[in-house]
């Protein structure tokens, strides 16, 4: 009964709890620290208005550029290395769409990118070139 009682008072906390800028980072960066990326996306596709968009926005590159890094160089171990470096790029673009300037997602674009060039008949996919193109990025 402690157990039901503890649960029911624990899920009425969180349903009262307003999700203010302070706990979404938060939320976000835990998330982040347990590899749950796509959980954190959720999180701020679902976030409250009352969140400025430049938070969110912030919150967003900052998961979309570690959920690249992640796929590049720790990924599910059951997928292959050019689904892994295609989903990075996917989602280093996404990073580039939020911030053009952010230097880390453009130097992760160029390193994969380059090992691509090694390989003959091999790319990331039109559809990825095209992004990357849009984004003012030719290869």
């Amino acid at each position: 009964m402690r157990f039901v009682s503890f649960f029911l008072l624990s899920m009425l906390f969180v349903a009262c709890s307003g999700s203010t800028p302070e706990n979404l980072s938060e939320e976000v960066d835990q998330l982040l620290a347990d590899d749950s990326y796509q959980e954190a996306i959720q999180l701020l596709e679902n976030a409250n208005a009352e969140e400025t968009a430049e938070d969110l926005a912030e919150l967003k590159e900052k998961t979309y550029l570690n959920y690249g890094l992640y796929l590049e160089y720790r990924g599910p171990e059951d997928s292959s290395m050019r689904d892994r470096m295609t989903s990075a790029l996917e989602q280093y673009i996404k990073v580039l769409e939020i911030n053009p300037d952010n230097q880390k997602a453009r130097s992760e674009i160029k390193q994969i990118m380059g090992i691509y060039q090694t390989m003959p008949d091999r790319s990331p996919g039109e559809e990825i070139l095209q992004d990357l193109e849009a984004l003012g990025i030719e290869y």
